[in-house]
């Protein structure tokens, strides 16, 4: 009976032994001699077949007469791309004199160590294969087989598969890095300098004391020659809220996985995964939000490591395409008015572009982070390839246009800085004077 018991271990009984086809021929082979030799007066048959007899007669008296259970677990099930763990195999009981052998058998994304994925088990019935996750998402690792053999090769339990083990497998978030502030801070506490006055660490103005005025803000030079108190003031610190929005609507270019080139879901959730470690470990706010992928939760606002981790996992479970009729709706629902809101798609799909406007529409701080792979409009691809692509591309030029037109920055994904610097002008725009009606 097979048993998941966990996501990381499985196990099932190996069954009755069985004698081998080897086996039974040479109980026949030495049978059937024997009984020619007796009537045929021909004790050199006798001589001949004696070796098969021994051991038809040793390996069918030494045959095992306990049922064993294997038992396979996964030693790390969280991974990230590119890192290998073991996959621990173990029989229990192992009769004396018996090989365990396990096969682990081949899956996608999943590289074997070593590459033929044989597993021979140690006189303690355990073994280890390493595998090694060679693209994020929900990978299942190979099935493996388990197959007991006793002395002379003549009696077998299995081969039994046991349940397939799986592995999450998290995205290895870009290299990124931005020291621009994020605009519209409007949290309690954070590391960026809001438009309002309060305790903070970033210097505004020097006003004269008033009451419930801390005695470490003044500032003596200036009280020592005004001959009144003066203290210093400061802009209190805020924490900024971001919404991450990722298109999952396709999935383009060859996936060749952590080590090849990306395709434009792989750079999309790699950046996405970059951009929400960098927020999150400056506390700030995050919220993340999938347009295309179905079965993948609105993930809400918040901030910190384990928030980090619930972000991984959910761009891990993203499958694309897998929702086709999403419009972007559940997306766009809800969004604070203060946030920033980060499109990241590789602006192919329609859909996508009708989202950056429809936030814009209301008013909020959108950027599009564009996330096309350049190569795959490589020169060496065939003609009609290179005029698709083209025809293509004139169309996505217009779309870009459109968003650039209506003043929203599209920014392409180019890893550390790629967001200092229209950041730095969203923060210069929103404290910039603007006309008002008396």
């Amino acid at each position: 009976m097979a048993r998941v018991t966990s996501a990381r271990r499985s196990e099932r009984e190996l069954g009755r032994w069985a004698p081998t086809a080897a086996h039974v021929r040479a109980a026949l082979l030495a049978a059937g001699a024997a009984v020619l030799a007796v009537l045929g007066r021909r004790a050199d048959l006798l001589v001949l077949v004696a070796p098969l007899a021994v051991a038809a007669g040793w390996g069918h008296l030494a045959r095992p007469r306990v049922t064993s259970r294997a038992t396979a677990r996964v030693v790390t099930p969280t991974l990230r791309e590119g890192e290998a763990t073991q996959l621990v195999v173990r029989v229990d009981p192992v009769p004396p004199g018996v090989d365990a052998v396990a096969l682990v058998a081949r899956a996608p994304w999943v590289e074997r160590l070593p590459g033929p994925g044989v597993v021979h088990l140690d006189a303690r019935g355990t073994g280890r294969a390493a595998v090694r996750s060679t693209r994020w998402g929900r990978r299942r690792l190979g099935t493996v087989s388990v197959c007991l053999t006793s002395e002379w090769g003549a009696f077998q339990a299995g081969p039994v598969d046991l349940p397939d083990l799986g592995t999450a497998t998290l995205p290895v978030p870009a290299t990124f890095d931005s020291s621009a502030p994020t605009p519209h801070p409007d949290g309690i506490v954070g590391a960026h300098r809001s438009a309002r006055p309060g305790s903070g660490t970033e210097f505004s103005t020097i006003r004269a004391f008033q009451p419930g005025d801390r005695l470490r803000r003044i500032h003596w030079p200036t009280s020592t020659r005004t001959g009144s108190l003066h203290v210093s003031s400061t802009y209190s610190d805020e924490d900024a809220h971001v919404v991450l929005i990722v298109d999952a609507l396709s999935d383009l270019g060859p996936r060749e996985g952590v080590d090849g080139r990306p395709t434009s879901l792989d750079l999309t959730v790699r950046a996405a995964g970059a951009i929400s470690q960098h927020v999150l470990r400056t506390n700030d706010r995050l919220t993340l939000r999938t347009v295309g992928a179905a079965d993948v939760p609105v993930l809400r606002s918040g901030s910190g490591t384990n928030h980090l981790r619930r972000v991984l996992d959910v761009l891990a479970s993203i499958s694309p395409a897998s929702e086709r009729r999403d419009d972007g709706e559940r997306a766009v629902r809800s969004v604070e008015a203060a946030a920033l809101c980060l499109v990241l798609s590789p602006l192919v799909d329609p859909t996508m572009v009708d989202v950056a406007h429809r936030l814009a529409a209301r008013g909020l701080t959108v950027v599009v982070v564009d996330t096309f792979p350049p190569h795959l409009v490589a020169a060496d691809a065939d003609r009609y390839s290179a005029l698709s692509w083209r025809l293509r591309l004139l169309a996505r030029e217009a779309q870009v246009s459109g968003l650039v037109g209506r003043g929203i920055p599209v920014v392409p994904w180019r890893g550390p800085g790629s967001l200092d610097q229209v950041l730095r002008d969203l923060a210069r725009r929103s404290a910039a004077p603007r006309m008002a009606r008396r």
